[in-house]
């Protein structure tokens, strides 16, 4: 029989990490999950997943979890839905909407739920997105911790300066900013967000 690695004490496994539990062969004493039961529960979890694709907000409750205070408004929920559902989103909301924390939200979700996935934010300056996205990550893994475990923050994996961001995260999607001009011309990506769209130019 295969076993889990052990694991430090209060440590909880990325979502990524119990999806490729299922297709490597892990070699230690056994400590909680055995291979074989994420095998046996693997068709539940595509299941699951695929849900929480379509309700992005509840997959925010799931990663808060039961003790977290933590909580979504209505029109947060509502928000979360649109923007993962359908494949483009035109959004003009007030001030103190929480515009720029839910928008980051869904990438963030957007790159744990799709594996491989690589997205940008851009906003009317390079460092100015980096700044938003730099702020608002640490926020969101600050009140969900289950978010931060999603991200491998080893050096070099994950860079921030001042005017550069990038997030690499365990199954191997990217979310960095880029600027909005010629030289991003030639990057590509799955998806991506354009903060404070009107300050950029429109061409």
């Amino acid at each position: 029989m295969r076993m889990l690695p052990s694991r430090k004490e209060g440590t909880r496994m990325s979502l990524n990490e119990l999806l490729v539990l299922g297709r490597t062969k892990v070699h230690s004493s056994k400590k909680g999950l055995s291979e074989e039961r994420i095998k046996n529960v693997m068709p539940e979890l595509r299941r699951v997943i695929a849900f929480w694709r379509e309700y992005p907000d509840l997959f925010v409750d799931f990663m808060a979890g039961p003790d977290s205070t933590f909580r979504l408004f209505f029109y947060q929920r509502v928000f979360l839905r649109i923007a993962i559902r359908h494949r483009y989103v035109y959004a003009v909301f007030p001030r103190a909407y929480s515009k720029s924390f839910l928008s980051i939200l869904i990438l963030m979700i957007r790159c744990i739920l799709f594996p491989g996935a690589k997205l940008f934010i851009s906003t009317g300056g390079k460092e100015q997105s980096a700044t938003i996205v730099r702020a608002k990550v640490e926020e969101i893994c600050r009140l969900i911790p289950g978010f931060h475990n999603e991200i491998d923050w080893t050096p070099g994996k994950t860079t921030a300066s001042k005017d550069a961001v990038r997030y690499t995260f365990k199954n191997g999607s990217v979310l960095q900013n880029v600027a909005a001009n010629e030289r991003s011309r030639g990057l590509r990506f799955h998806g991506g967000l354009l903060e404070e769209c009107i300050s950029i130019a429109q061409d």
